[in-house]
């Protein structure tokens, strides 16, 4: 099932832990939940596609036994198709901190309403967690590195960024 201009249905309850432990339900989302997956991946995913290139979620909706499998927040946004996490790449390279300052360059078009700068280093996270939640305006953005979350605006690596010109 289409759910956006790019994206599948299959692409974002994807998950190799729900195959190996049995999990059905993970394929079988709540139609809220395909509602909630539809916004996200056309008001979010296909952008990013159409400006970097081919990706799939490597995480996306979690159902509540999958999430818990994983050690996701009782309150993560997974559970309600509103979130994925990535690693981008292009030609093998992590390119997730292009991602990233895109996405934030591009907030006024681009409807996400949460980025965390999952783990990494201050050139490129691990991977980002990107969130949009209907009727939430505010944008935030987050660095993970440890516990707990830090506004990314308060961290040496907001400073290093800016120093260089990577953000505005």
């Amino acid at each position: 099932m289409k759910i956006g201009k790019y994206f599948t249905l299959e692409e974002f309850t994807r998950s190799q832990r729900a195959e190996k432990e049995k999990i059905t339900d993970q394929y079988k989302p709540p139609q809220e939940v395909i509602d909630n997956l539809k916004k996200l991946a056309t008001l979010v995913a296909d952008p990013i596609r159409e400006q970097f290139g081919s990706f799939s979620p490597s995480s996306g909706y979690r159902c509540t036994a999958l999430n818990k499998a994983v050690g996701g927040a009782r309150s993560s946004e997974h559970l309600f198709g509103r979130a994925f996490d990535e690693t981008f790449r292009k030609n093998g390279v992590n390119i997730s901190a292009k991602v990233f300052f895109w996405l934030i360059e591009n907030k006024e078009d681009v409807q996400w309403t949460k980025i965390i700068w999952e783990y990494g280093n201050s050139e490129n996270p691990d991977w980002l967690h990107i969130e949009h939640v209907e009727g939430e305006k505010q944008q935030v953005l987050l660095k993970l590195g440890g516990s707990p979350y830090l506004n990314y605006f308060d961290t040496s690596f907001y400073t290093k960024h800016k120093k260089i010109g990577l953000i505005k």
